[in-house]
């Protein structure tokens, strides 16, 4: 989920990465062209820990004009964890598991379905523990049973407003107001997506925006693939895609490659074609 007017002080701990690979239907091995594969990404935020010492460049905008009002009964919470993504939910199930009795806050509509991007998953092979597999939902669903088993309190609400430069620290949300000794922030990224007609349509389903989650599978084995992009991401994956792919085309979205010329020299010796986009 998204976190509107934050104010964050310092750097924070990270919670264990997650990975995902989604498996379509079997197709033929003979060669033949899918869509685009955007594999583009959205850089990974880290799981975050307030500091105590604000930051000098923090800048703490103004709280929302009528703020939920927070009940004076609860005192003051040892953790908050905002974001229910897979770090965000392992952190809430090693935090409750040590009795710190956390708070998590999931989102409800800035960042999307609580879940983070697994929920746009269909199966996921590479995760320990599923010899068969199992789908992104339903993989997000024992994790949150799982956290909500230790003691986890869940709020599926937005968070609005963090106030990180006196302890403790304030986090409101669309409902409440808590004030918590400690703050993890998992919120995850979001994929880039080209807004391609029938991109909904064919995400997950011939459209991707991971080549290592994704590019194993039965759906894009021994197929013409195309990854869009031109820095050191795209030409990484289109290098790591032609261990699986009949071929890879390589789409640049300019008249030249951004990518290092380490990486443009392995992608010549990858036999990767490359297009620009450009008119010229």
């Amino acid at each position: 989920m998204a976190v509107t007017r934050l104010a964050v002080a310092a750097a924070l701990s990270s919670a264990p990465p997650s990975s995902s690979h989604s498996r379509g239907r079997a197709t033929p091995s003979s060669c033949r062209p899918l869509p685009a594969a955007s594999c583009s990404r959205a850089p990974k935020s880290k799981a975050l820990r307030a500091a105590a010492a604000p930051a000098a460049d923090a800048v703490d905008e103004e709280a929302p004009a009528s703020p939920p009002p927070s009940d004076p009964g609860r005192g003051v919470e040892n953790l908050v964890i905002i974001g229910s993504g897979p770090a965000g939910y392992t952190a809430a199930i090693y935090a409750a598991r040590a009795n710190l009795k956390p708070v998590v806050f999931e989102g409800y509509q800035v960042g999307g379905v609580p879940g983070g991007q697994l929920m746009t998953t269909t199966e996921v092979e590479n995760f320990p523990g599923f010899p068969d597999g199992i789908t992104g939902p339903d993989l997000m669903d024992k994790m949150r049973k799982q956290a909500e088993r230790w003691g986890a309190e869940l709020h599926q609400e937005d968070v609005e407003f963090i106030d990180v430069k006196s302890r403790p620290f304030v986090i409101r949300s669309s409902d409440r107001e808590v004030k918590s000794h400690s703050v993890i922030i998992a919120t995850g990224a979001t994929a880039k997506r080209l807004r391609l007609p029938r991109e909904e349509e064919f995400w997950s389903r011939g459209i991707s925006a991971c080549a290592i989650c994704d590019g194993a599978s039965p759906l894009y084995k021994g197929q013409v693939l195309a990854v869009v992009g031109g820095g050191d991401t795209a030409t990484e994956e289109a290098i790591y895609l032609t261990k699986y792919a009949c071929h890879v085309h390589l789409l640049v979205r300019r008249d030249q490659l951004r990518a290092s010329k380490a990486m443009q020299d392995r992608l010549i010796m990858a036999n990767v074609s490359e297009y620009s986009t450009t008119p010229t």
